[in-house]
């Protein structure tokens, strides 16, 4: 029987919230999950695969529209998590207030600490985004609208 671990996600609808759980079942070794990625849910829109700095879009029936591509994430301290989640809301010229007006273009957020896809520099970690190169965040922007899933593994 396949380890799993819990998974919870909380989606912001209206002034409700949505909250969804359920345990995410590591993939087979060899990228043997949804559409060759790591992730395990075929209604995904996107994949991050944490340790291999690796990302994808998929349309949400199993394929992959695009990827991989390269990626940073979260440092120690501010580590991305991992699980399912639903995409809130898009910015494309989102300017962060909690780091001294970091540059975010192209903001995807997908948690309610602000955690987002966005472009930036892949040679360096980030405070728990999922950093991507300029091509690519604007291509998960036009992709990823808000109440898509998202899966993060590491």
């Amino acid at each position: 029987m396949p380890s799993g671990r819990f998974a919870v996600s909380v989606a912001t609808i209206g002034l409700g919230a949505l909250q969804l759980g359920g345990v995410a079942v590591a993939a087979p070794a060899g990228g043997g999950g949804v559409g060759g990625t790591p992730c395990t849910d075929a209604r995904i829109k996107a994949c991050v695969d944490l340790s291999e700095n690796r990302a994808w879009l998929l349309d949400g029936d199993g394929d992959v529209v695009h990827g991989p591509v390269r990626n940073s994430h979260g440092a120690e301290g501010h580590e991305t998590p991992t699980g399912d989640y639903i995409i809130q809301r898009k910015e494309r010229h989102h300017v962060s207030q909690e780091y001294e007006g970091s540059p975010m273009p192209y903001a995807v957020f997908f948690d309610n600490e602000g955690r987002a896809f966005h472009g930036g520099s892949t040679d360096r970690e980030s405070a728990g985004c999922v950093r991507l190169g300029e091509d690519d965040a604007k291509r998960f922007f036009e992709h990823l609208n808000p109440n898509d899933r998202v899966q993060i593994v590491e």
